[in-house]
């Protein structure tokens, strides 16, 4: 599997809420950083894996599943580096409203393949409009 292929797989099995199967394509010192915080009081940085599932799980499960659609993906001069132009639709469970965002992001990848980096930029005033 390339590191292509390991975005597609990150986005499905998080976007299916399958945490174990995420967890298990992310390095041991896996990040996330989010440049525009998602809401009020989220980290702009999060270190490590159970900190990351920690943080997605409750926001993930307050949804039906995300269902990520990927609409582009850029390869870099860098095979470590993958960019990621991805949408997610889904409904809030407790009201049934409509939630779609619109996301970029930079993937770094370990040498052994393992998800190492995961920038993300997305649109807060969705987020905050939903809650």
């Amino acid at each position: 599997m390339n590191n292509r292929d390991r975005v597609v797989e990150i986005l499905r099995r998080l976007g299916e809420a399958d945490f174990e199967g995420t967890t298990e394509l992310l390095a041991d010192d896996f990040v996330q950083e989010y440049p525009y915080l998602p809401m009020p009081g989220a980290p702009d940085r999060i270190e490590g894996i159970d900190a990351f599932i920690a943080f997605v799980r409750p926001g993930m499960t307050a949804f039906e599943p995300y269902r990520y659609r990927i609409t582009e993906i850029y390869e870099t001069t860098d095979p470590a580096t993958v960019i990621a132009e991805y949408t997610s639709h889904s409904r809030l469970l407790s009201t049934g409203q409509p939630y779609s965002n619109r996301y970029i992001a930079v993937f770094v990848f370990a040498g052994d393949g393992k998800l190492r980096l995961w920038r993300e930029y997305l649109d807060p005033q969705v987020i905050a409009a939903i809650f």
